[in-house]
């Protein structure tokens, strides 16, 4: 069964890799985009997302597939180290041989792509929030390494717990903070807490985080600026999180899953439960029958994988909220094994140190999903791995009794089962695009040179009409560009616009239109005096006309029509075209002195 799941591993990285090429959401995954290629502009921002990628986005020069990949490859590699340092911290050293350790754990590994499918089906493009899986899984990579003596080993382990929780804060604050006391815990359950190495730890991430406060702002005073003026943006866009005005009542709350669940997705981890209980305790047990009955349903686990990858069985039911949560039923599967073949008898077994990593491990995708307005259930599944990592720590006593992992390999094939099925509805239905991705046929160049991507037919013609329409009306690559369309980042990373004031300056929320004033206040009078204007008459997310007015632009007054083009149905998850109009400054001189006598008068 080792080579069914490696091979199942295999399927699934290739698949995932495979779609890379395909697609592209409109807005978030263009903010994503925006923001990383050209971090620089802005001077105020909660997460630093973009700095963090914006060297490997340069490395791979642009390319958004390729970047894409990367992004997923490091999720994976991150994942594999942690999965193995884990199995291996709960057998008897030496009883396991590497190979079979690296199968199983590379197994594990794959349903980290969770994270690119469950909460809004597919966003490959890396963002805050896969840096911020990124950064657990680097901490809970440290505190396997790390313990109280001082050894090389120890050392790394701390310097990575220190790491981690910088990027952590780079990627939300929010998450930071709760990891900081998760982590804290678990060091004193599992009786690795120790002042001095956690100094050495407190160290790295201070120190990268000054050099990080150097390298962007140039002062900690002006980036614990642009972190204030980073919350202050978002509360005045009303949109409600930890960065988004929440209470502290309201950011420390429980949030309910079984009333959530829906009756197919209660049904789906049944069904889980029982099949990988039946796989694992027959595989468990090493009887003739009780073998081959593990082996047929192995087989059917992998032979679903093997199928949904190959694009034999494409489900096109809807995409479920909740999906994700199919994962609890391999820990369900794994705590019934415990109980049922007597591993309370082993409890002596588990020791206090696996104990604090269970516990940390369950509540890791809490700590993720730590300060959204999203139900935390919901937001934390993308982070599941470390859900089925902690259901692993309870089969400890078996592994040591039988001093060998084999005989889970039927829950890592679930767990891969449940992967593929997630990522197949992902890209069966992608986040805010019109068809399932395997039916894009357009080529179309976006952003750098030579950096394509497969699109659907509409998606394609809105962007080259787009494009074409802005080179006839004189545009230029690099220049500013003030998007009153409230939804189209896109649009403006396709034409290599310079987007100021913010990479997104998103419309739609009550205080969209305040946000977007505060974000353009900042930027200098000359770039808001040449900056072209994209404007989307009567578009549900446009935004008001107030906004140039109250820059000291008269628009339309001031502005010519450069061009216009019809939106893609589906674009930014609207099924009507809509309209969009470029507009080319002619009055600059006017603008730049009307700007420049607002600032004054602010400033008195």
């Amino acid at each position: 069964m080792h080579m069914l799941s490696a091979v199942s591993t295999l399927l699934i990285l290739v698949w995932i890799l495979k779609y890379c090429f395909y697609g592209i959401d409109f807005t978030d995954e263009s903010f994503y985009l925006v923001w990383i290629s050209n971090p620089f502009l802005y001077d105020a921002s909660v997460t630093q997302f973009g700095y963090i990628y914006h060297p490997l986005f340069l490395i791979l020069d642009g390319d958004v597939a390729t970047f894409r990949q990367a992004n997923i490859l490091i999720t994976f590699c991150l994942s594999w180290c942690l999965a193995y340092f884990f199995l291996k911290s709960l057998i008897p050293e030496n009883s396991v041989q590497k190979v079979s350790l690296h199968i199983l754990a590379a197994g594990l590994a794959a349903t980290s792509f969770i994270s690119f499918f469950h909460n809004v089906s597919w966003l490959p493009t890396p963002s805050y929030n896969s840096l911020a899986f990124q950064a657990l899984l680097i901490v809970a990579i440290g505190l396997l390494l790390a313990d109280k003596a001082s050894s090389s080993k120890s050392a790394v382990g701390w310097v990575l717990i220190g790491v981690g929780g910088w990027l952590a804060f780079m990627a939300k604050p929010s998450t930071a903070l709760a990891l900081a006391v998760g982590v804290l815990a678990c060091l004193v359950i599992a009786r690795k807490f120790s002042v001095r190495m956690m100094l050495l730890a407190a160290t790295s991430t201070l120190g990268l985080l000054l050099v990080s406060a150097l390298l962007i702002d140039g002062s900690i005073f002006k980036f614990v600026e642009r972190l204030r003026s980073g919350i202050e943006f978002a509360r005045l866009q009303n949109v409600g999180s930890l960065e988004h005005g929440y209470s502290l009542s309201q950011i420390l709350r429980i949030d309910d899953i079984y009333d959530y669940l829906e009756t197919r997705e209660k049904i789906a981890i049944l069904f889980v439960a029982v099949t990988a209980f039946v796989a694992t305790g027959g595989a468990y047990l090493g009887t003739k029958s009780g073998v081959t009955l593990s082996l047929l349903i192995s087989s059917a686990f992998f032979s679903l994988t093997a199928l949904l990858a190959f694009g034999i069985i494409q489900q096109k039911g809807v995409f479920l909220e909740f999906q994700g949560m199919e994962v609890f039923g391999i820990v369900f599967s794994a705590i019934a094994i415990y109980f049922v073949f007597g591993g309370k008898k082993l409890l002596s077994n588990i020791f206090s140190v696996q104990w604090g990593f269970a516990l940390l491990f369950f509540a890791m995708p809490h700590i993720y999903a730590f300060g959204t307005n999203g139900n935390y259930w919901k937001q934390g599944a993308s982070a599941s791995i470390f859900w089925l990592l902690a259901g692993l720590t309870i089969l400890s006593p078996f592994v040591r009794e039988k001093a060998k992992w084999s005989f889970a390999i039927p829950l890592v094939l679930a767990a891969q089962a449940v992967t593929a099925a997630l990522m197949q509805t992902g890209l069966e239905r992608p986040y805010r695009q019109p068809q399932p991705l395997r039916l894009n046929d357009s080529i179309v160049e976006i952003g750098a040179t030579g950096s394509n991507l497969v699109l659907s037919a509409g998606y394609a013609q809105y962007f080259e009409d787009a494009k074409a329409a802005a080179q006839k009306g004189g545009f230029e690559a690099g220049t500013p560009m003030i998007d009153l369309s409230g939804q189209s980042p896109g649009i403006l990373y396709v034409l290599r616009a310079l987007s100021i004031g913010q990479a997104w300056i998103i419309g739609g929320y009550s205080g969209s239109l305040n946000q977007a004033k505060a974000a353009l206040s900042r930027t200098p009078c000359k770039q808001i005096a040449t900056a072209w204007v994209l404007f989307e008459p009567d578009g549900p997310r446009s935004i008001p006309v107030e906004l140039m007015h109250s820059l000291g632009a008269e628009f339309p007054a001031n502005y010519k029509v450069a061009g216009s083009w019809q939106t893609a149905e589906g674009a930014g998850g609207y099924a009507v075209s809509r309209t969009q109009v470029l507009y080319s400054p002619v009055a600059s001189d006017e603008t730049l002195e009307a700007c420049q006598a607002i600032r004054e008068r602010g400033a008195k």
